[in-house]
């Protein structure tokens, strides 16, 4: 993903916090919050995801539902929720714009 607008100028990368639900995969690869980590930072407009805090977890047949919260960079902090929630896998997503030093 670009953090350069079209026009060339620097695109700032927002911070937010989110608290959703993700399934994973039971046969996903690597441990439990690195397949959160490849959800949401799948999703459109997300360039980083900083720190993932698993809240809790309910086991299904063929995946894992996960309860997180998280801090995460965004190009735009305005649609990052549907964006989020266009994610196959993430859902319930709630978004709180975080303000500090860049």
């Amino acid at each position: 993903m670009s953090t350069k607008s079209s026009e060339g100028s620097a695109v700032r990368r927002q911070p937010v916090g989110v608290a959703c639900t993700v399934s994973v995969p039971r046969n996903a690869a690597g441990d439990l919050e690195a397949g959160v980590r490849d959800r949401l930072s799948g999703a459109d407009g997300v360039d980083a995801v900083e720190t993932v805090d698993l809240e809790g977890i309910r086991p299904g047949l063929n995946d894992l539902t996960v309860t997180v919260s998280a801090s995460l960079l965004v190009d735009d902090a305005g649609d990052a929720g549907a964006r989020l929630e266009e994610r196959f896998g993430v859902s319930d997503v709630e978004v709180e714009l975080r303000t500090g030093p860049p």
